[in-house]
C-alpha cells in the first residue's frame, strides 16, 4: 500500500486528547481542503461547538464531489475512511458493508482532511470492477452509516421535503438493495410516493428506521420528491438550513476565524 497508515485503525488514545478547534494554529501540511469544502463544513458546525454531524459531511463529500480521508471514532479507535465519490469507492482497513465496526451507533467525527493517496484505476472483469486491497463499492459504506450511524433523523436536504419516491439506478446494485421489511419499503416506493410519516407507519417501520432508510436511499441517488430528484451529486441550498456559520479548522488546513459579535475589529 502507498501508505498503511490510513489502512490501519488505531486506539483512541494514542491520538492524543480530542482536537480543539477553536485553537487550531499553522498548517500541519501543504494539502488543503478546497475553500467551497471548508465553507460547506464551517456550515455544518454546530452553534455549541464540536465537529459537524458526520452523516451530513459524508453528504457534503458527494454533493461537491471531492475526496476526504474521515478519522471516525467508534468505540475507542479511530477508523480511517477515505471516500472517494467520482470513483465510487472508498478505502478502508475493512468493508463496513460486510464486517460493520460494534458500536458504529456513537461514531463521531475526530478529523477531516485531503486523502493521502489519490483514487487507483480499477480494472474490469465483464461488467465487474476489481477493487484492490483495502477498497470497496462506496455504495456499501453509505448504508452501514445510514442505517446504523448515529444520525436518527433525516439530512438537511430532505428536511424539507413532503413526498417520497424511489427510482432504481445501475450504481452497485449489490449494494443498494436492502433486505427484510426496508426492502419491502422500497419496492413499495418505486410504485407511489409517501410522506416520512406514511413510511413511519408501514409494517416493520417506525419514525427513526423510515428516517435512516430515506437518508441512505438519497445517499445513493436513488430519491426523488416533489420538485424532482434528489441527488447528492446536484447543488441543494436546503442542506444548510438548519446550521449557522461557523468555523471548524480542519487537520491538514487552517481556516482563519471570523470576528465574533460585538468584537472589536
Amino acid at each position: 500500500m502507498d501508505d498503511p497508515g490510513d489502512t490501519v485503525p488505531r486506539p483512541l488514545f494514542d491520538s492524543g486528547p480530542d482536537t480543539d478547534w477553536s485553537d487550531a494554529s499553522a498548517p500541519r501540511t501543504m494539502a488543503v481542503l478546497s475553500p467551497t469544502m471548508i465553507d460547506a463544513l464551517r456550515h455544518l458546525t454546530p452553534a455549541e461547538g464540536g465537529a459537524p454531524d458526520l452523516l451530513e459531511v459524508v453528504a457534503c463529500c458527494l454533493r461537491l464531489r471531492e475526496p476526504l480521508l474521515l478519522s471516525v471514532v467508534v468505540d475507542g479507535w479511530v477508523w480511517p475512511l477515505t471516500l472517494y465519490p467520482g470513483a465510487w469507492m472508498y478505502r478502508a482497513p475493512v468493508d463496513w458493508r460486510k464486517a460493520p465496526p460494534a458500536g458504529l451507533w456513537a461514531a463521531r467525527l475526530l478529523a477531516c482532511e485531503p486523502p493521502a493517496v489519490d483514487a487507483p484505476v480499477l480494472a474490469r472483469r465483464g461488467r465487474a470492477r476489481q477493487f484492490p486491497p483495502c477498497h470497496y463499492p462506496l455504495g456499501g459504506l453509505l448504508w452501514s452509516l445510514a442505517l446504523l450511524g448515529p444520525r436518527q433523523g433525516l439530512l438537511g436536504a430532505l428536511a424539507g421535503q413532503e413526498f417520497f419516491r424511489v427510482f432504481e439506478t445501475e450504481r452497485e446494485p449489490d449494494a443498494t438493495r436492502p433486505s427484510g421489511a426496508l426492502g419491502s419499503v422500497v419496492t413499495r416506493l418505486l410504485a407511489v410516493p409517501a410522506t416520512l410519516a406514511e413510511i413511519a407507519r408501514w409494517p416493520g417501520m417506525d419514525p427513526m428506521r423510515a428516517a435512516r432508510l430515506l437518508n441512505g436511499l438519497y445517499l445513493q441517488g436513488r430519491l426523488v420528491a416533489d420538485d424532482g430528484p434528489l441527488n447528492p451529486d446536484d447543488e441543494h441550498p436546503s442542506a444548510w438550513s438548519d446550521t449557522v456559520p461557523s468555523r471548524w479548522p480542519m487537520q491538514g488546513t487552517y481556516v482563519p476565524t471570523r470576528p465574533r459579535r460585538g468584537a472589536a475589529r
